[in-house]
């Protein structure tokens, strides 16, 4: 609906203005084509207005709540919850487009692909962020990381050192949480070194569209690590998530030989996809797990892998947990 129409569903004209603005600055609302329509819940508003700061009660308080969710999604995970799940997702996986899609930056490291990329196919085929950023270089800007807030108010902080603010927003949106003081605006250059920046420092970069749905326009940067992130560190701590992305790339192992058996590329897969064995003194990898965030081999310091372009739906089923 148009604010004018809001405003006649509203009924209280005199009232309106406050009510809207308020609506607005907890990102109930989003701004699209003119028009405003309902933000889905999560991934969706309480991400965005839990991106801003905690000296706002309210948003401390919904932080908090959301804190014991995450714990109780850990307890939640029994064989009966997790079972069914995994069984109906499994199902219906084919027919549901992907709520968010991985692309790779190829920021600071250049990363091998099987054919050259260009502008114009980068997001829809490879997976590219940067031609992202260009297509809204007048419509950017950052506000704070909603899970290392939300590590914060749990008293915990980042393993790997990364910064409160991190999540980007493109296009309408990003003029949104600019105006409600959720975020600020940031320069394209800003923003490309800082995507730079996240990449090498193992975050994920994972899109998200308009109403959840890879299809639509993207709205949203989210740069996380396995360490914070309320998805992948869900997943691998055994919490009862499950993972359904639209991947672009594939990485495959082309020298194994090289492979020093660091073990990299496992502290910083999202999906424990890949890991190197010890005893086995072998490198191991499970094509259906893998998500195409690349982080195996921009952090490894050998050429063990190349990324192939492998646009595909990727399920990754609720694990067992970990720790109690």
């Amino acid at each position: 609906m148009t604010r004018e129409q809001l405003c006649e569903l509203y009924g209280k004209p005199q009232q309106f203005d406050a009510f809207f603005a308020d609506i607005l600055r907890k990102s109930l609302m989003w701004k699209r084509n003119g028009a405003y329509e309902l933000a889905p819940i999560f991934p969706g508003w309480i991400e965005v207005y839990g991106g801003g700061s905690l000296d706002d009660p309210a948003r401390r308080r919904m932080m908090e709540e959301f804190a014991a969710f995450e714990d109780w999604l850990l307890r939640l995970n029994i064989p009966p919850v997790r079972l069914y799940m995994n069984h109906v997702h499994s199902r219906t996986i084919q027919q549901l487009p992907a709520r968010m899609s991985v692309t790779v930056s190829r920021g600071k490291k250049s990363i091998a692909l099987d054919e050259p990329i260009t502008a114009e196919q980068a997001v829809t085929t490879a997976g590219e962020i940067m031609p992202m950023l260009e297509r809204h270089a007048d419509q950017l800007a950052v506000m704070n990381c909603f899970c290392r807030t939300l590590r914060r108010v749990k008293g915990e902080s980042c393993a790997f050192d990364l910064s409160l603010e991190g999540c980007m927003m493109v296009g309408a949106l990003s003029e949104q949480i600019a105006d409600s003081g959720i975020g600020r605006k940031i320069s394209l250059e800003e923003a490309r070194r800082m995507i730079a920046d996240f990449e090498q420092k193992g975050c994920i970069h994972t899109i998200y569209h308009y109403g959840m749905d890879t299809n639509q326009e993207e709205i949203a940067i989210c740069n996380c690590c396995v360490d914070c992130c309320f998805l992948y560190h869900g997943y691998r701590s055994g919490s009862l998530s499950q993972i359904l992305v639209k991947a672009y790339v594939m990485p495959e192992i082309v020298d194994e030989n090289a492979c020093v058996g660091c073990g990299k590329c496992g502290n910083f897969c999202p999906t424990e996809a890949t890991w190197y064995d010890k005893k086995q003194k072998k490198l191991n990898f499970l094509p259906a797990h893998c998500i195409g965030c690349g982080q195996c081999a921009v952090q490894c310091p050998f050429p063990v892998r190349v990324l192939r372009r492998n646009e595909r739906q990727v399920f990754v089923r609720t694990k067992r947990r970990t720790h109690a």
